[in-house]
This record gives C-alpha cells, sequence and structure tokens, in this order.
C-alpha cells in the first residue's frame, strides 16, 4: 500500500519515524508530509531517512506545483498523525492555509486521523463536534485516542493509539479483493435539444456506498447518472458518467464480467419518449408526448452475470403500510432476479440526510432497521451485502 502519512504539531510527532518504518518493514511505501510547527517535534531528515522519500513540508516550495492535487495518484491512503486540535478544526472548518490542511482538502482516496492531545483539548466540545463532522461529512476514520500518562504529566483520554492499532487500522484492506460496482442517481431522456424527463434521485445512497467500500480498500467501478453532487474518484478507481437509460444497461452488463457485488443504487426511468426531436418544438405544437417502456436492467443481468456475483436491488416505494411494502420490494426482487434488495418508503428518505431500510433476501429473511443516516445505511447495506457474497460463494 502507498501511504501518506501527515504529521502535525502534537508532541507524538516524535514517535512517526518509528511508525514510518514500521511499515515500510511491512513492504508499503511511505511519503510523509510535515506542518511548518511540527517541524519544532519530529526530524524531516529522520523521516526522509525512514521513509525513503523527499517529504513534503511547504506545497508552496515544491518541484510540483500541483503536489497537493497530483499526491492522490501516488498513494492509496492519507494518515493525519499525531492530528492536533488545531488541525481537527481547521480541516471540519474548511479552512486550508498549509500543505496538509490543502492535501486533505483535495485528497480523494481512503482518509484516516490519529488524535493526540492533552485529555481537557481532547474533550473540549468544539473538538468533539469537529471529529464528529469529521467522520460523519467528510467521510475521514478515527483512530481512537487511548488512555494514559500525557508528556504533560495529565491522566486520560489523548494519547496517540498505539502502533500496532494503527498499522491494524490502516492495512485492514476488508474489501481488497472484491470487485464491486455501484450505479447512483438518475437517468434521462431527451424529448428535444433542451427538454428531458427525469427523477428526483440525488444519487446520495450510491455515493454513500462507495465512500463505506472505499475506506476499506475495495476496487470500485462507479457508474454515475445525473446527480447532486458529482463524485470525484480516487485513482485506484473508476467512474463512468452516463446520461440515459440505455447508457446506464450497457454500461452495467459490459462490467458485469468484472463485477463480483453489484449494487444497483440508481433509479433510471422506465420509459422514455418514443421521438426525440433534433430542434426543439415548439409549445403549441406539443399536445401529447408518447412514451416508451426502457428495458429492465436487472432483468437483463440473469444471463450476463456470473453465478458467483451477488446482485443488490434498490425499491423506493409509497407504500401505506409495512406489508405493503414488502409486497412491493419482494415482487421486485423475484422479477428482477436480485439476491438481496433494500426498500424504504419514499417519504423517509427523499430531500433528507436520513433513511428508514428493509432488506428483503431470496430465501425469505427480513433485516429491519430504524432510522439511520445514509452513510450509516450504506454501512449495513454494504456489510451485509459482502458477508451474503462470502456465504455464497464459501469464501
Amino acid at each position: 500500500m502507498r501511504i501518506l502519512i501527515a504529521i502535525t504539531s502534537s508532541i507524538s510527532a516524535y514517535k512517526i519515524p518509528v511508525l514510518v518504518s514500521m511499515l515500510k518493514k511491512q513492504g508499503h511505501e511511505i511519503i510523509c508530509a510535515v506542518t511548518k510547527n511540527a517541524e519544532n517535534m519530529v526530524g524531516v531528515k529522520a523521516l526522509e531517512t525512514m521513509s525513503g522519500n523527499h517529504a513534503i513540508k511547504n506545497i508552496w516550495k515544491e518541484e510540483d506545483p500541483l503536489i497537493h492535487i497530483n499526491i492522490n495518484k501516488k498513494t492509496d491512503a492519507l494518515l493525519i498523525a499525531p492530528i492536533d486540535a488545531n488541525m481537527i478544526g481547521k480541516i471540519a472548518n474548511g479552512i486550508y492555509d498549509d500543505s496538509i490542511s490543502t492535501i486533505a482538502c483535495a485528497y480523494t482516496g481512503r482518509k484516516l486521523f490519529a488524535p493526540a492531545m492533552n485529555p481537557y483539548m481532547w474533550l473540549n466540545k468544539t473538538v468533539q463536534k469537529n471529529v464528529k463532522y469529521m467522520i460523519e461529512e467528510l467521510n475521514f476514520e478515527m483512530i481512537e485516542p487511548e488512555r494514559g500518562t500525557m508528556a504533560c504529566e495529565e491522566d486520560g483520554v489523548g494519547r496517540l493509539a498505539s502502533f500496532e492499532t494503527i498499522i491494524n487500522k490502516l492495512t485492514n484492506n476488508k474489501y481488497e479483493n472484491i470487485r464491486f460496482t455501484i450505479t447512483a442517481g438518475a437517468t434521462k431522456e431527451w424529448i428535444d435539444p433542451i427538454r428531458y424527463i427525469t427523477n428526483s434521485s440525488s444519487g446520495k445512497m450510491g455515493e454513500a456506498l462507495y465512500n463505506q467500500i472505499n475506506s476499506k480498500n475495495g476496487n470500485i467501478i462507479y457508474i454515475e447518472g445525473s446527480v447532486s453532487n458529482p463524485l470525484i474518484t480516487n485513482s485506484k478507481n473508476r467512474k463512468v458518467k452516463v446520461e440515459t437509460t440505455e447508457e446506464l444497461k450497457e454500461t452495467v452488463l459490459s462490467e458485469l464480467k468484472n463485477t463480483d457485488i453489484l449494487f444497483m443504487a440508481a433509479a433510471p426511468l422506465d420509459f422514455k419518449p418514443a421521438k426525440t426531436f433534433d430542434k426543439k418544438v415548439k409549445k403549441q405544437n406539443i399536445n401529447n408526448i408518447e412514451l416508451i417502456e426502457n428495458d429492465d436492467i436487472l432483468a437483463l443481468t440473469k444471463d450476463k452475470k456470473s453465478e458467483k456475483t451477488l446482485i443488490v436491488s434498490f425499491a423506493a416505494e409509497t407504500a401505506e403500510t409495512e406489508e405493503e411494502l414488502k409486497k412491493y420490494a419482494v415482487d421486485k426482487m423475484n422479477k428482477k432476479n436480485a439476491d438481496m434488495i433494500v426498500a424504504n418508503n419514499i417519504k423517509d428518505a427523499i430531500g433528507k440526510d436520513t433513511n428508514k431500510i428493509t432488506i428483503f433476501f431470496k430465501d425469505g429473511r427480513v433485516k429491519y432497521f430504524p432510522i439511520l443516516s445514509k452513510r450509516e445505511c450504506a454501512k449495513e447495506i454494504v456489510n451485509i451485502a459482502v458477508e451474503e457474497w462470502r456465504n455464497k460463494n464459501n469464501n
């Protein structure tokens, strides 16, 4: 694994050359970056000697003027260790005025941070609020600080996690050998050059699935339709942009041979105009628009997928009762040849950052969940899907 270790001005910074050496001996490639104040805590020459690579100190003085962008292509994970309260505050509040905060702003790979500070600083409400924001909104993983006696002789929680804990968390490539395909967002069907039919899918669930899998080092093909916030993938993963349901169909079917688990989280349109006009149609000439049915993408996967591939479908319904939701979801799962289906009531999710999901399985099992954030929903869905895939293939 190629790891960028970014070091801030906690007294624990002096420990990092040993961590670099340990990771290097395990076969990982390490690049270090330091803040100006961190140079008072750790020797840059020691970091460069242990890593065998040049350490990034000031991005404005680097040979590569775009190092804060291009470092994405050179590394698989960013570990900020130790991270002090100041850097936590900067990243959480969008202040990018030094090398590490600027790199963190642009980083699209896996992101981790290991706090180290005085116990009173760690328990500060603002620090805790910023930590929560980094985890829930910026998709960082935290390596929690440990209890112990600090350099300031205070005893409590705030000491940098042990090297063993950091290395175990960092190298936890839980999904490394699984190939995922995720579809996200809505499709468009054009009436004329400026008008089209679409739906209100935001793509947030697909993005949440991507972030969850990416945090466990999975290999992802991300097929993105029309979304509210286009996703930037890292160099390890691949994004394919599609517009129409036909384009989505062709891409999904062509990628099936490279897929172990397919998450069909996109919302393709069921219908399209029977005719698309080359020129803008004047309103007085439109009395009605004839619609024809699009191909059912999931139904077409039956003859294209491997027996080992797990298909996860999604059903957003306007059901009045749980029984009605179950009927709609199970019928859809069976019709579309999915292994499991994630169902929700539209009113529980549209325009919200939360969702209330129920997962139905081909063998009749059901899993119910309370209202969760979409990030927490994605975590549950991915973990269950991976477990189902492993059981299906005896892995």
